[in-house]
């Protein structure tokens, strides 16, 4: 194996000593692995928080109650929509967003972890 193909592998391993070497495959059509496009056309996307919903359900012996999600938020980097995933469906949930707030916790993270700071 040349210098060359050894950079381009990658080491996938668990936690319990199994490793394996896989070769990165490049993807240059996104419909390819079925990946979400945002209506402007970008798939990259930034974890912006949670929104808790609410879903009514019924028991076994007919009493109604309601049980509480907390539902990851991913905007747009490009357009700053917001999107969220539930029974699967992705929803756009711009309207309920305060992207601005979450603009500023963006630039705070960034100082005090360097760009890409995670949660």
């Amino acid at each position: 194996m040349s210098d060359t193909e050894k950079k381009d592998l990658v080491t996938m391993a668990n936690g319990e000593g199994f490793s394996e070497k896989v070769k990165p495959k490049r993807i240059t059509d996104p419909k390819e692995l079925f990946i979400f496009t945002c209506e402007c056309g970008a798939v990259h996307f930034r974890h912006a928080g949670y929104i808790e919903i609410l879903m009514p359900f019924m028991r076994a012996d007919k009493t109604k109650n309601v049980s509480k999600d907390g539902v990851e938020v991913n905007i747009c980097v490009k357009c700053r929509r917001s999107y969220i995933w539930v029974n699967e469906q992705m929803y756009e949930v711009s309207d309920l967003i305060d992207v601005k707030a979450w603009e500023k916790f963006e630039k705070v993270a960034h100082k005090a972890t360097g760009p890409g700071a995670q949660c």
